[in-house]
């Protein structure tokens, strides 16, 4: 998807032949040109259409100056430059990279130059479907919509509080309804009849303090409300959020036997994502830098729209008051640079280039394409010849590994979940792709897999900050990238092969610096045959092991018990009980999927 063209009130064009106000040729051509697309749009309408131009990456390698090229681009009236990436003159042969806006035939044309590389712009995402990954219901491409029923769906937490901002779906033989409730709770759905007759789920997702509900076969009747209730987070961890957050993420990846002393200090990671809450109140002080590659400005980073951004920075980097969510590298300087919603290929090479300006030891790269990328490949591999340890999200959409995670010399990240670590009711138990290991770890089934997948972490039900200042559960493949993202900081902050010691020589940022840091991780890997390679590649990283602090082989001792989801770790029934807990979810799945009924359609 394209980024919003400039208006008055923004930042100025800065590419070059984009001047505004200057009575010269090139603003002429400009103006005639404005004019000819002005016309292509009133053509476009009046055939029922409304296009936007085309966006293409065109590159060209050096010596070429990076704005010269740009500038000569920029005199064909078929094309508009909207930015350059990069530098105008780079050392390392990365080819100078122009986005523009033509026509595809244009974009052929320059395509058969022989010193340039043109490629389309591609809109970063997974490209899921969210009917196949809520219970591999029937294919809704060629549905007919017909009648349409009214549905009111009335969502309350279990204290009886409505909750406002919750996205209601309804599923079934016919096109899926969505709509969010209001300040009263309630959500009025437009539900296509043959939706209606044989509705198959309803899943509620609040936007935060609240953990999601999945109601199998609800009744739909004309007249009715349908009530669901959601657990708050506060019952399943009654002490939080005045009392610090034990995630279970944590646990499972030793961070918990760490000396207090390893908390990432000096070390700089760039999170690729939505952006940030910058008055989070576990971020307070916390974010060193950013850019919103999308926007084009360096002040919008701040705000996130969607939420995973700031649950990673939380997750990562939450200031250690005794409060909230404590980071599991807290004293790590974070930088944050802004690729979606709406971002694109180019957005995300712009921010791996600002990654390499900035000296970014580990880049969490939470967005992906499904294509391959020649340039984004480029990038990625310059980034990593200058040091900077890419960690990226397998993808969350049920296909194969996305770019750039499937890139060589990436760490490749995908989830894994733990059966007791959420309420039943929650529904998030179906997500199971298949039998979970003898510990109730799973595999979900949203997560991307297959031939080359490094490893796994925790991705399902892990609570976190949200925006502005709340908190509540996500789930992803960049949930799980996160946590390995924090162990290889702590890594390069205290692992004795990059730590600096008198009298050595500091360690240079180059390839090898990342391959031996990619090597520690993976060989701290504590193996899930039960899930197998392509789901969980070499298992779970241990960031106790990872940072020499622990031998190889002492993680296995401490992932045997499985916790409770009604409360922290330290509750009696987490320790006398666990085999409750896990069926207790394998019922709820089971009733999720319609194998098992209560007696009941509706809640």
């Amino acid at each position: 998807m394209a980024g919003p063209d400039k208006t008055p009130g923004q930042a100025p064009d800065k590419s070059p032949g984009n001047a505004r106000g200057r009575s010269t040729p090139g603003a002429r051509r400009e103006t005639s040109a404005a004019g000819e697309e002005r016309v292509a749009e009133r053509r476009a309408r009046r055939h029922g259409t409304d296009r936007r131009p085309e966006r293409y990456l065109v590159a060209v390698a050096p010596p070429t100056d990076g704005h010269v090229f740009a500038a000569e681009l920029d005199r064909d009236p078929q094309i508009r430059v909207v930015r350059t990436i990069g530098r105008a003159r780079t050392a390392d042969g990365y080819p100078h990279i122009a986005l523009i806006e033509t026509t595809a035939e244009k974009a052929a044309v320059l395509a058969r130059t022989t010193a340039l590389h043109v490629e389309p712009d591609l809109r970063l995402g997974w490209d899921a479907m969210p009917a196949r990954g809520l219970g591999d219901l029937t294919d809704t491409a060629a549905a007919p919509v017909g009648e349409v029923q009214r549905a009111v769906v009335a969502v309350d937490d279990d204290g009886g509080r409505p909750v406002e901002g919750a996205a209601v779906c309804v599923f079934g033989g016919g096109l899926p309804a969505i709509g969010f409730t209001g300040p009263d709770g309630r959500a009025e759905l437009a539900v296509p009849a043959g939706t209606a007759a044989s509705a198959e789920l309803l899943v509620v997702r609040p936007a935060r303090g609240c953990w999601p509900a999945r109601l199998s076969r609800p009744r739909l009747l004309p007249g009715e409300t349908v009530h669901v209730t959601c657990e708050r987070v506060t019952t399943t961890f009654p002490d939080f959020p005045g009392r610090a957050l034990d995630s279970w993420g944590a646990r499972a990846m030793g961070f918990d036997q760490l000396p207090p002393t390893h908390r990432g200090h000096g070390i700089r990671i760039a999170l690729i994502d939505s952006g940030v809450s910058f008055g989070h109140p576990d971020l307070a002080g916390r974010i060193a830098d950013g850019r919103d590659v999308v926007g084009e400005d360096d002040k919008s980073w701040r705000e996130d729209l969607i939420g995973s951004g700031t649950h990673q920075a939380v997750l990562i980097a939450g200031r250690d008051d005794g409060s909230g969510v404590i980071g599991l590298a807290p004293e790590a300087e974070v930088h944050v640079c802004r690729t979606a919603p709406g971002g694109t290929c180019a957005d995300l090479i712009e921010a791996l280039d600002y990654c390499v300006g900035q000296e970014i030891d580990v880049a969490l790269i939470s967005v992906g394409v499904t294509q391959g990328s020649r340039l984004l490949a480029d990038k990625i591999r310059q980034a990593r010849q200058h040091g900077v340890a890419c960690v990226a999200a397998a993808g969350d959409g049920a296909g194969p590994i996305a770019h750039p995670a499937a890139l060589p010399g990436v760490l490749a990240v995908g989830a894994v979940g733990q059966l007791g670590s959420f309420p039943p009711a929650s529904g998030i138990a179906a997500e199971l792709s298949g039998p979970p290991a003898p510990d109730g770890l799973f595999a979900p089934r949203f997560a991307n897999h297959g031939p080359g997948l490094d490893c796994c972490a925790p991705g399902v039900a892990v609570v976190s900050g949200l925006p502005p200042a709340s908190y509540g559960p996500l789930g992803g493949t960049a949930t799980a990238a996160a946590h390995v993202a924090a162990i290889a900081v702590l890594v390069l902050a205290h692992h004795p092969q990059f730590r600096p010691e008198p009298g050595r020589h500091p360690v240079a940022r180059d390839a090898s610096r990342v391959d031996r840091l990619f090597q520690l991780i993976l060989a701290s890997c504590r193996s899930l045959p039960d899930l197998g390679p392509l789901r969980a590649g070499a298992g779970i990283p241990d960031a106790a092991v990872a940072v020499g602090v622990a031998p190889w082989g002492s993680h296995a001792r401490r992932h045997d018990a499985v916790p409770s989801w009604s409360g922290s770790p330290a509750d009696p029934r987490a320790q006398e009980e666990p085999i409750r807990a896990a069926l207790a979810n394998l019922e709820a799945a089971m009733r999720s999927a319609g194998l098992i009924s209560d007696g009941t359609r509706s809640a």
